[in-house]
């Protein structure tokens, strides 16, 4: 993919941070006022768990989070040279600990607020290492985007990810996550975002991995029935091989391929979860805060030697890799009691 203009980034960056640096403030600025008018709204409507209240404090941290981020990168900007070694071992470590920070502050603040925690057992942490690594995971909400970053930083491994292009209006994933090696992709920008992803492999060594969510979108019901209905007109055969997947959508092979080929040597590292099932975006999720499911996660790795390097059957060898994450949703949906 060809660089984005410096132009175009900074015409963007000149409204999203100001834009989020004043949110950010007057989010802070106003909670003497805004917490005790949420509560209120909440006790009126008989929601003894504050979920406006929680929600409010969460959105509140994430926008802290962000605003720190914006007001550090220049300063290791400054400290790497000028930008002259935004790529050198020391500026990579700075930014990785900021982003560390920041992962583990909303993962904390997600549990104790809106009631998602993590659950992921021993083996599946085992399979995560060695890097280099190719990780496909699943795609259900919002806040599963950071699961793997919050995985593999438990065991020092970098992450660089394949982030759909409407994220660079967030200004922290803007600076944050292109400086440590991640890639923002046009949705459907075919050739010239396989290109990119295929430069992103390239770069992968025994201390990174590259992490992608192959469905390309979030999980809908509506959509997998769309996509069915799609296929079943213009690819039968494959129509036939995802049609027993129920909470999943079929991979998107495009971009798994461009990093399988310039990755040879990586094996595969699938990330599937359960517990946001019933949350598809972010307002829905709100609604239901503090939840009382775990997010369950399981993890496996499957060897380079085994992944097809023919074409088509290695197409056919992801649409049966994505019935497997299938499979394990429908084994571990509801499998934990949920908590009071």
């Amino acid at each position: 993919m060809s660089a984005e203009p410096r132009s175009v980034r900074w015409k963007r960056r000149a409204v999203t941070i100001p834009t989020m640096l004043a949110a950010t403030f007057v989010a802070v600025i106003g909670l003497p006022i805004i917490v005790p008018a949420l509560v209120v709204a909440d006790l009126a409507r008989a929601r003894r768990r504050l979920p406006s209240l929680r929600v409010y404090l969460f959105v509140t941290q994430y926008a802290i989070n962000d605003s720190v981020e914006i007001l550090i990168a220049p300063w290791y900007w400054l400290l790497a040279g000028f930008g002259t070694a935004l790529d050198s071992r020391a500026s990579i470590r700075r930014h990785q600990r900021i982003q560390e920070w920041s992962v583990v502050l909303l993962a904390r603040r997600a549990e104790q607020l809106l009631g998602v925690r993590v659950e992921v057992d021993d083996q599946s942490l085992r399979t995560l290492e060695p890097a280099p690594a190719i990780v496909l995971c699943r795609h259900a909400n919002v806040l599963d985007a950071s699961l793997p970053s919050l995985l593999y930083q438990r065991i020092g491994i970098q992450i660089r990810g394949v982030i759909m292009a409407e994220l660079l209006a967030d200004p922290g994933f803007d600076l944050l996550y292109r400086r440590l090696g991640s890639i923002f992709i046009a949705r459907d920008s075919g050739a010239e975002a396989r290109r990119a992803i295929g430069d992103l492999g390239t770069t992968l060594d025994r201390s990174t991995v590259a992490v992608i969510f192959p469905e390309g979108r979030l999980y809908g019901a509506d959509v997998l029935d769309r996509v069915k209905t799609k296929l079943a007109a213009s690819d039968p055969a494959r129509a036939r091989d995802i049609d027993g997947l129920r909470h999943v959508l079929p991979v998107r092979p495009g971009g798994v391929n461009a990093l399988l080929d310039a990755a040879p040597a990586a094996d595969v590292v699938v990330i599937a979860h359960t517990g946001l099932d019933d949350y598809p975006d972010f307002r829905s999720l709100a609604r239901r805060v503090p939840v009382t499911e775990p997010l369950l996660v399981g993890a496996w790795r499957i060897p380079r030697g085994v992944v097809p390097t023919d074409p088509t059957e290695r197409d056919r060898w992801l649409d049966h890799t994505w019935q497997a994450v299938d499979d394990w949703i429908d084994d571990h949906k509801d499998a934990s009691p949920r908590r009071g």
